[in-house]
This record gives C-alpha cells, sequence and structure tokens, in this order.
C-alpha cells in the first residue's frame, strides 16, 4: 500500500476539488493538508483568494465509525460535511447515490407533470 498517498485535483471553471485516497486516514490528512498549504501559496502569490465559507471537505467512507480528521486552509479550518454537491452531483460520505437518485426523480415527476398539462391528457387509472 502507498504510505504517502498522492493528491489528485480537478478544476472546473471556478470550482476545485482536491482528493486523496488510501488506507491511513492520518497520512492522508497530512496530504491533504500540505497541498492546501501549496494552494494557500499559490493563491497569495498568484492574488487569488479562496472563498472559505464554501471551502468544505468530505470523508468518503463504509467504516460505521470514521476517524475525524483536521483539515486547515492558512488559519481557518475546513468544515467537515456528510453530503456535498459538485458539478449537480450530490456525494454522500457512503457514496449510496440516494440523495441524487432523488433530486433526478424529482426533476422527471416535475417535467412529467409539465408534459401532462401541455398535452391536456389525464394519465393514470383515476
Amino acid at each position: 500500500m502507498n504510505s504517502n498517498p498522492k493528491v489528485q485535483a480537478l478544476l472546473f471553471a471556478d470550482d476545485l476539488v482536491m482528493w486523496s485516497a488510501g488506507g491511513d486516514i492520518r497520512t492522508i490528512q497530512e496530504s491533504l493538508n500540505t497541498a492546501l498549504d501549496a494552494l494557500l501559496t499559490w493563491s497569495n502569490n498568484n492574488e487569488m483568494t479562496v472563498d472559505t465559507s464554501r471551502t468544505v471537505f468530505q470523508v468518503f467512507t463504509l467504516c460505521t465509525k470514521p476517524k475525524a480528521i483536521q483539515l486547515f486552509y492558512g488559519d481557518y479550518q475546513l468544515q467537515n460535511t456528510q453530503e456535498a454537491t459538485y458539478l449537480g452531483i450530490v456525494l454522500d460520505s457512503r457514496l449510496s447515490w440516494n440523495k441524487q437518485a432523488s433530486r433526478v426523480q424529482a426533476v422527471g415527476r416535475k417535467s412529467n407533470g409539465l408534459l401532462k398539462r401541455l398535452t391536456g391528457v389525464k394519465w393514470g387509472t383515476k
């Protein structure tokens, strides 16, 4: 197993996501904090700011008692979340996809209702 997990990153417009995977949560924490320090340095050097009020982290695990980790962007401690949305996709910490499926289902119901009204046809077994 990799003792020093590599931090990966994706950038889309003004959204940045960074992640690391491995079996040792403390090593992952150290790697991510190092990456966040590098991001802070880059941001300062390029006169850019990160909106820390919208910056959160999430731990994906099937463990029933996950270990707490702390991530920092400068002096600001990032908040842990159990559910985050990235590019319109809802991710929960267990990757069950239940919230995302519910959102898609709700959009489908709304569209279906609109189509019913537009066609003037009553559907169903009433």
